[in-house]
């Protein structure tokens, strides 16, 4: 009997419509980052070196266009302590998504992007009083391969690619530039490689 539902429903994933007009998915992914400049210049609290984020996904696909076009919401954060102080990052991103699927059955693979429209950067020291610096840079861009399988509505998959992240000056609440030991203002570069698990559903 278990052995019955399961060749149904594998059987309806592959004759289940392959194309979505739409779809959603939620993800969660691991960032490797070397903000290399902004370490240094607050030697004082912990490096940030890796970040985590949440994010979510609408795509459509349409008609006579080869690629599927929309918008990703993601919420980055990391929160690094050692003994009193603490170093955090609180980094809300919107994009531009695009992918295109080389293949497209009961399995996915293909390239994707996102060109960020906002990004909302925040970097917090904590030694007893909370100080925020930001910095504000709009473009930022991923590119990447993703990959997955459908079942039926459902999509389970992954992503891993390359985020380009330079986010210029950082400044403090009085919105002066943080500068560094040489005396100019130091650039943060939140740029790495990203690995990305997805879950959602294709309508």
């Amino acid at each position: 009997m278990k052995f019955s539902a399961l060749a149904l429903l594998l059987t309806l994933s592959f004759v289940a419509p392959a194309h979505a007009l739409i779809e959603l998915k939620g993800g969660y992914s691991l960032h490797n980052v070397t903000p290399t400049e902004l370490n240094d210049a607050f030697v004082a609290y912990p490096k940030i070196e890796t970040m985590e984020s949440i994010s979510a996904d609408v795509t459509t696909s349409v008609p006579g266009i080869p690629f599927g076009l929309g918008v990703r919401y993601e919420t980055i954060k990391k929160t690094v302590t050692s003994g009193a102080n603490s170093s955090k990052i609180d980094w809300v991103r919107t994009s531009v998504l695009m992918n295109k699927r080389w293949i497209d059955t009961g399995f996915y693979v293909g390239p994707i992007a996102t060109i960020s429209v906002t990004n909302d950067f925040n970097y917090t020291t904590d030694n007893g009083t909370d100080v925020t610096y930001k910095a504000a840079n709009p473009i930022t861009g991923t590119v990447g391969f993703e990959a997955g399988a459908k079942l039926i509505i459902l999509r389970i998959g992954g992503e891993v690619g390359y985020m380009y992240a330079p986010m210029a000056e950082i400044k403090d609440p009085s919105g002066t530039a943080v500068v560094g030991a040489s005396g100019s203002a130091i650039n943060v570069d939140m740029s790495g490689v990203y690995y990305r698990a997805t879950v959602g559903f294709g309508f």
